[in-house]
């Protein structure tokens, strides 16, 4: 019995790191293009530390205890790369600039009942730039309000409140899908900052949400039990949901390759860490989280987070200074906050 356990162990102990491994891959080059690695990927990651404890009780009793190291290297690919946890020692390599833009992003979408919450989780972080996605156009008059002697401009979702001039706007045409037409999902601004012109891009790629209700039902061991989860209907809605996402980040990346100019996107990207479209279309901008922050960045659900989704990304032009996320719980998501400044 004991040399059966023995056997069990190490093949679980030489198991978990390997299976964590095989997860990242699959997460980073599979992704969004099969619907259960996509479901996968919008759920709480620190439950893959789960097994390790076991393991590692399992190796105390019946060894090797060599072992153990293995049950170190999977926690560190949990923290690390699947939860994504930011050491912060790219805070040491930024070099102060002149001229710098804080910029603020918020998804308010079901905090818009509380204007003065949200305008006072911005103003928090002193703003010279504030992008909203998901802003009712009901919010309009409210908004502006608030941002009174901003610049300010309100398209569909998008509302932004700059400091500086706003000099152009271009609100691109609609995505045609076999389907359909769909809403490109972004906003380009062009403003004069004081040290010259940047693109900011505000943008909110389709959520996953709906595909995700579809694949959960009626709770996912009943989805599971009645075999609904494998008809094929969820699975379906859910990959042509991300190809959705996946066309108009593709629409906004095209966009963005023609700027000569320091360029700004920010948004709720409902992309969470690791993600396929993420690498593959927004991979090559630098992440403000990734050069200046600390910690795992989770922005939403805003009041347990577990996924970092709202990011602020700039092309090489311009270096990320600070980065931080707002504490206040007054929409779904948490806001972001950045400093950045021309690349020295």
């Amino acid at each position: 019995m004991r040399s059966a356990l023995q056997v069990f162990t190490i093949a679980g102990a030489l198991g978990c790191p390997l299976a964590l491994v095989g997860v990242i891959l699959a997460f980073r080059y599979v992704g969004e293009r099969w619907w259960v690695t996509l479901a996968a990927m919008y759920l709480p990651r620190i439950g893959f530390v789960l097994p390790l404890p076991f393991v590692a009780i399992a190796i105390v009793l019946w060894g090797p205890r060599t072992l153990l190291r293995l049950q170190v290297l999977s926690l560190l690919l949990v923290v690390f790369p699947l939860m994504g946890l930011n050491l912060g020692t790219g805070r040491f390599s930024t070099r102060a600039s002149a001229e710098v833009i804080r910029v603020v992003s918020y998804n308010i979408g079901f905090g818009g009942r509380d204007i003065p919450g949200v305008v006072a989780q911005v103003r928090a972080f002193s703003p010279d730039l504030v992008l909203l996605q998901d802003a009712s156009p009901r919010l309009e008059h409210d908004l502006t309000a608030a941002f009174e002697g901003w610049n300010v401009r309100v398209d569909g979702q998008f509302f932004v409140a700059s400091r500086s001039p706003i000099r152009e706007v271009w609100v691109p045409p609609a995505i045609v899908y076999d389907r359909g037409t769909g809403g490109a999902h972004f906003v380009r601004y062009t403003l004069d900052t004081p040290s010259g012109l940047v693109d900011v891009f505000n943008v909110h790629p389709t959520s996953p949400r709906q595909g995700l209700e579809e694949v959960r039902g009626n709770g996912l061991r009943e989805e599971l039990t009645s075999g609904r989860l494998f008809a094929g209907k969820a699975g379906a809605l859910v990959e042509f949901n991300a190809f959705r996402r996946q066309r108009q980040v593709e629409a906004l990346t095209a966009v963005v390759a023609t700027s000569l100019r320091p360029v700004i996107i920010a948004g709720d990207t409902n992309l969470p860490g690791l993600s396929w479209i993420l690498g593959e279309r927004l991979g090559h901008f630098r992440d403000a989280f990734s050069q200046a922050g600390l910690g795992f960045g989770y922005t939403f659900p805003a009041r347990r987070p577990w996924m970092r989704i709202d990011r602020i990304l700039t092309n090489y032009r311009l270096r990320a200074l600070d980065f931080r996320v707002g504490d206040a719980v007054i929409s779904d998501h948490r806001c972001v906050f950045a400093i950045v400044a021309a690349d020295q």
